[in-house]
């Protein structure tokens, strides 16, 4: 039955992902594509569904390992499209970012290990929620980020029909993107403070795969804080803000696949 479920989400996620790149290359002349958006919430219910079922079982939660917490992090993606959706007009097509991304988070989910991991202690749930709540919110930001190049390549390119209509204007797409990198921020820097505490805490001396991880978890810190500060103090927009949001959330990848990797082989 598990096996069947997860099957259906997957599919649905793909199938939802082809619809939107679809309609975001082609627009509304296939019209089947115009049912991504909802193809994509079926998905989402269903993965929720998933995930409740383990939720409610003996050592499970949302953030009780590399496995629930990849899952959860797919549903809080998908979760901010749908608020972005309802909320603004024209956001549709950014569904085609979205839904590769929680496919493959889901999909990673599967396949890393958890069963022979101790419980976690309340500090660290409360680090690993703040990281993966943070980078939903950069998920979202990441998805926006590259609607804006593109949007941008549009406009370089004087091409003010078809995909030009079809994506939210430079500046709706600035703003949003900067909203959502502004909502992540300070949840991941809640994060990366309960992080160091539990380091000091342990006392442990780390491997160096570990530390390159934390390493590169600091500089994707740096990175977003230099985005949200360079706007709100040099007034930086458009172009390199998206950049360094696109930058950013590959550091994020790289260390979720550093979390993979690790819980993969434990």
């Amino acid at each position: 039955m598990y096996d069947a479920a997860f099957g259906l989400a997957a599919t649905l996620y793909a199938v939802s992902g082809v619809m939107l790149l679809l309609q975001l290359a082609r627009g509304p002349t296939i019209a089947v594509t115009r049912l991504g958006p909802w193809v994509l919430l079926a998905a989402a219910a269903v993965h929720l569904g998933l995930d409740v079922r383990y939720w409610l079982t003996p050592g499970g939660g949302p953030f009780a390992g590399i496995r629930p917490s990849l899952s959860t992090l797919a549903l809080l993606g998908a979760g901010g499209y749908f608020a972005l959706r309802q909320a603004r007009p024209r956001f549709d097509v950014v569904g085609a970012f979205v839904a590769p991304l929680a496919l493959f988070m889901l999909l990673a989910s599967r396949h890393s290990n958890d069963t022979t991991a101790a419980p976690l202690g309340a500090l660290t749930v409360l680090h690993v929620a703040s990281v993966i709540i943070g980078t939903g919110a950069f998920t979202v930001a990441f998805a926006v980020a590259l609607a804006y190049l593109l949007q941008e390549r549009q406009v370089k390119q004087k091409r003010l029909r078809g995909l030009f209509q079809r994506l939210p204007p430079l500046d709706v797409l600035d703003e949003v993107g900067f909203r959502f990198v502004a909502v992540g921020l300070p949840v991941l820097t809640l994060g990366v403070v309960t992080g160091l505490m539990v380091i000091a805490r342990t006392a442990a001396r780390a491997a160096s795969f570990e530390t390159w991880q934390r390493t590169v978890g600091l500089a994707v810190w740096v990175l977003f804080a230099g985005v949200l500060g360079l706007r709100i103090v040099a007034g930086w927009r458009g172009r390199r803000p998206a950049i360094g949001t696109v930058l950013g959330y590959a550091g994020v990848i790289a260390v979720l696949v550093g979390y993979y990797l690790r819980g993969l082989h434990a």
